[in-house]
C-alpha cells in the first residue's frame, strides 16, 4: 500500500469521523464510529485520532496538555458471552491478558462492576511512563459477541484531577445496538 494511499485513506476517516461529531452535553463533543459500532463522548478541547488500518475501531482522545488520554478499542470474540458469563474468570483473562502486553505494569487489580446497566470488568495499575509513571484504568465490556476496552491514562500525579471526565466518558459509551434505537444484549 503506498504512503499516499495511506494518507488518503486517513483524511478520509477524519472527514468521516470530524462530520460524526456534534454536541451533546455542554463542552464535549460526540465521536460516532463511521460504521455506527460505538460512540462516546469526550472534551471538546481534547484532540483525537483514528488509528487507520487497524481491523478494529481504535480511536484515542488526547488532553491539550498531553497529561491525559483515552483509548476506546473494539475486538471481535471468538465466542459469545452472556452477561453472567462475566465473572471472576473473565476478569483472570482480562489481567492476565494485560500482563502479557505490559510486563512492566504494576499494582494491578480487577473487579467487576455494574455501570450504565452492562456488567464490566475495571482494572486500575500503573506503569512506567515518559518521566513520570502513569495510572491507568481499563473497563472492558463483553457485551455478546464484541468487546470494547476504554483505557483512561493520566500522569500518576494528574490522575484525580483527570478522573471525574474519564467517569463522564466511560459513561458515554453507547453501543451499536443502542445507537440503532435497539436494547442491549
Amino acid at each position: 500500500m503506498s504512503h499516499r494511499f495511506r494518507v488518503g485513506v486517513v483524511l478520509v476517516l477524519v472527514a468521516a469521523w470530524s462530520h460524526s461529531s456534534i454536541a451533546q452535553r455542554q463542552d464535549y463533543l460526540l465521536f460516532t464510529d463511521p460504521a455506527k459500532r460505538f460512540s462516546v463522548e469526550f472534551p471538546k478541547d481534547w484532540r483525537w485520532l483514528p488509528v487507520a488500518g487497524s481491523l478494529e475501531p481504535l480511536v484515542t482522545f488526547v488532553q491539550p496538555k498531553s497529561e491525559a488520554a483515552v483509548v476506546v478499542e473494539r475486538f471481535r470474540l471468538k465466542q459469545k458471552l452472556a452477561r453472567d458469563e462475566i465473572t471472576d474468570v473473565f476478569v483472570q483473562i482480562e489481567t492476565t491478558n494485560l500482563k502479557d502486553n505490559q510486563p512492566k505494569a504494576t499494582g494491578i487489580a480487577g473487579k467487576i462492576i455494574e455501570q450504565s446497566g452492562r456488567r464490566a470488568v475495571v482494572i486500575d495499575y500503573s506503569r512506567p511512563g515518559l518521566g513520570e509513571s502513569e495510572r491507568v484504568r481499563q473497563y472492558s465490556y463483553p457485551i455478546s459477541d464484541a468487546l470494547y476496552r476504554v483505557t483512561c491514562m493520566a500522569l500518576n500525579s494528574a490522575f484525580k484531577k483527570y478522573e471525574p471526565t474519564f467517569t463522564t466518558i466511560v459513561q458515554s459509551l453507547k453501543l451499536g445496538a443502542e445507537l440503532e434505537g435497539k436494547p442491549k444484549s
